[in-house]
């Protein structure tokens, strides 16, 4: 059964594990698939000197799902060699700037009992996300999705939470209305939603969704969280 969280009632991080998610939450994820891609331009006009790095993004829309379809039928791939490309897109090693300084969300989430990240992906790329954040030290705990065979909406990865700090309050901070609050909401935790952006992939109405998705409050972005924190 959900408890009920009261807007007025601060936020006092000594009795609390924040927990975050990462993609659109920590940084903008339009940004990561732009740096992909150019690394994937890269590395074809590294192997295939009639090409170069700005011709090939010329030739794709960084916009759009079917990018890699796109860079693939301009150079002749086939589907195998696509499948290639595929994995120097995810094992790229990003070119990111967080939604705040990494000195200063560390500086911010100090205070609190545990930091744990649950995030849904590929583990390497995840973890090569939060290394060029400068945010691989920050958690006590990295819960990927990929390596607990847990996506969300599913509870697993919180539930793991909540038993590895039984008596403290948990609060997670998220972005996607359709999958990121219905576990920890279900649990009781105190969820907190950033606002959809011009630059996140994920842009859900939060009124297309019932209650139940919704988080407890919203913010403009992670650093707002201050706000909320107890002096």
């Amino acid at each position: 059964m959900r408890k009920y969280w009261y807007m007025n009632k601060p936020i006092r991080p000594a009795q609390t594990v924040l927990v975050l998610d990462l993609d659109d939450t920590l940084y903008a994820e339009q940004h990561y698939k732009r740096s992909g891609i150019e690394a994937v331009c890269r590395h074809i006009a590294e192997l295939y000197p009639q090409h170069t790095a700005e011709g090939l993004m010329a030739q794709t829309d960084p916009e759009s799902s079917r990018w890699l379809e796109q860079l693939c039928a301009f150079c002749g791939f086939n589907d195998s060699e696509k499948q290639s490309l595929l994995w120097v897109y995810r094992l790229h090693r990003p070119n990111l700037t967080g939604c705040m300084p990494s000195e200063k969300l560390k500086q911010l989430m100090q205070p609190f009992a545990a930091r744990v990240l649950i995030s849904d992906g590929r583990s390497l790329s995840q973890r090569r996300k939060l290394s060029a954040l400068g945010l691989l030290d920050a958690f006590e705990h990295i819960m990927i999705s990929e390596a607990w065979q847990s996506e969300k909406p599913d509870a697993r990865r919180f539930l793991a939470v909540e038993a590895a700090y039984p008596g403290k309050t948990c609060i997670y901070v998220g972005d996607n209305t359709k999958k990121d609050f219905l576990a920890p909401n279900r649990l009781g935790w105190l969820t907190i939603g950033i606002l959809p952006q011009a630059h996140h992939i994920h842009r859900h109405r939060p009124q297309d969704f019932d209650a139940a998705s919704q988080p407890a409050l919203w913010l403009d972005n992670i650093g707002s969280l201050a706000n909320l924190i107890a002096a």
